[in-house]
């Protein structure tokens, strides 16, 4: 039974790898539902190794994307560094607030993200014509910005390209491949940042899943790299709208039914 179960928590990290790297979600929605809603985890240990999954992901695909020059560096610096900060207070905050609380702001979150990203993607290709601004997306609101997705990241345990990357290419219009790179690359400092704190007040009871999250978030990660190359950049930015909207509907519906 121990082994189905680490071979099942395996494949749910490297579709959290696979997924996220393609995304620039994180994919860590998938793991905190499936801690909190099958395993019983309570949020604070949920996202702890959701984080702790989402640094071993976000790694192969910030050594990657390096590589490859996808990564806008003065881009990077500025979302990284603003955003640990907010990754830091989240996971404080995190530690104060009631499971329940929790749960119904995870879904909120997701679904207003969702719903956003899918319908500033159809306005921005309405036509059948990509639009995307050649401008630098290096300006305060960007730093303000990255402030929250760390808060937001820190507190629910999720990377923070859901904000992030919604505003970079619906508000900013950059481009999807370019920015889901550096949204990648700065997730590694931030998700390090919040599982720190998130096991400084949890601890280590629930270390022993953790081998086999970070084996199968390594191997995703490198897939979803590669994919991410590949893809055509219309096609991520739907992807990722849709992405966060089942998973923010299927949060709202265990929430509903472990609630009533």
């Amino acid at each position: 039974m121990l082994l189905l179960l680490l071979i099942v928590i395996f494949a749910l990290a490297f579709l959290v790898g696979l997924i996220g790297n393609i995304s620039g979600i994180g994919g860590g929605v998938m793991i905190i539902l499936f801690l909190i809603y099958v395993f019983g985890f309570n949020p604070l240990d949920a996202a702890g190794l959701s984080l702790l999954t989402l640094v071993f992901s976000s790694l192969t695909g910030f050594v990657q994307n390096m590589r490859q020059k996808l990564v806008d560096i003065r881009l990077f610096l500025i979302m990284a560094t603003v955003a640990v900060f907010g990754a830091l207070f989240g996971s404080f905050l995190a530690s104060y607030v009631p499971s329940g609380i929790f749960k119904g702001v995870f879904s909120t979150i997701l679904i207003t993200l969702g719903l956003f990203s899918v319908y500033a993607s159809r306005m921005q290709t309405r036509g059948g014509v990509e639009e995307y601004s050649s401008r630098p997306a290096h300006s305060p609101d960007t730093g303000i910005v990255s402030l929250i997705a760390g808060i937001v990241s820190g507190f629910i345990g999720i990377g923070i390209g859901g904000i992030i990357g919604t505003y970079l290419t619906a508000i900013k219009r950059s481009q999807p491949k370019r920015a889901i790179a550096t949204i990648i690359a700065a997730t590694l400092p931030v998700t390090v940042a919040g599982m720190a704190l998130h096991f400084y007040y949890t601890g280590f009871i629930n270390i022993a899943y953790a081998p086999p999250l970070v084996i199968g978030a390594f191997l995703g990660g490198i897939i979803g790299s590669w994919v991410i190359r590949k893809a055509p950049q219309v096609s991520l930015r739907f992807f990722q709208g849709y992405i966060i909207i089942a998973f923010g509907v299927l949060s709202a519906a265990l929430y509903l039914l472990s609630t009533y």
